[in-house]
């Protein structure tokens, strides 16, 4: 880890070094700083890049801050739903035996038990997320099929660290049930980009030009996920 002062605190990085690259970069994630670089690149030459960019950087840094979720969750973290963050407020309830999760389009009131551990927390509000999904997506994905006359063979849920969505070679779509953190626009894009697959099982230029047929600014959807991704 290295460091470099800003003001009146130091921001920390680390380096990442490869012969391949031909060019330095700087990353900026909600895991923090990291210079990209290759392996003749000096410390110094490292330091200087990154000092041009310490405004950027530091005003980066603070935008994740500001609106990153936080895994141990407590009254002031925030939520992602879709596509915005939102306030958690956590209420004891004496009489409570389970933990109960309600969004009014604002806030997320999480009512919690006198007793209960973060697994449990952690598993409410992953239950919470894949019943959402489940009611937004199939009825989305079943109003796109039609427009574009196809026909999913089974449509399921579940977790993936990689994926948004997938199809299979016998058309089943499978969701990351995460999907529904994304806006409506973000969603949208998947749901066609999993049906497209329906009969394009690559990435083909005839596949594109399917999703294209359907969502013409499915390049800039594509980025603004990237850059989402980076957030949660």
């Amino acid at each position: 880890m290295y460091s470099i002062a800003y003001g009146t605190r130091s921001i920390e990085y680390d380096i990442e070094r490869k012969a391949s690259l031909k060019n330095s970069y700087i990353n900026v994630t909600t895991e923090g700083v990291l210079v990209r670089t290759d392996d003749k690149t000096t410390q110094e030459e490292i330091d200087k890049m990154v000092y041009k960019k310490l405004s950027w950087v530091s005003k980066k840094l603070e935008q994740f801050k500001a609106i990153a979720v936080n895994h141990h969750i407590s009254t002031g973290s925030r939520l992602y739903y879709m596509g915005k963050s939102y306030y958690v407020k956590l209420i004891e309830d004496i009489s409570a035996t389970t933990i109960m999760i309600e969004f009014n389009h604002s806030k997320f009131y999480i009512t919690i038990p006198m007793v209960y551990t973060e697994q449990e927390l952690q598993k409410a509000i992953e239950n919470f997320y894949k019943q959402k999904a489940t009611q937004k997506l199939i009825p989305l994905t079943k109003k796109w099929a039609k427009r574009m006359g196809l026909e999913p063979e089974h449509i399921s849920f579940r977790y993936s660290k990689n994926r948004w969505g997938s199809c299979s070679a016998t058309h089943r779509i499978s969701y990351n049930y995460h999907l529904v953190k994304l806006s409506a626009s973000l969603i949208e894009y998947v749901v066609v980009h999993e049906l497209a697959h329906i009969v394009h099982k690559n990435h083909s230029k005839e596949f594109w030009k399917l999703v294209y047929h359907y969502i013409p600014d499915y390049k800039i959807r594509e980025e603004k996920i990237r850059v989402f991704e980076k957030l949660i």
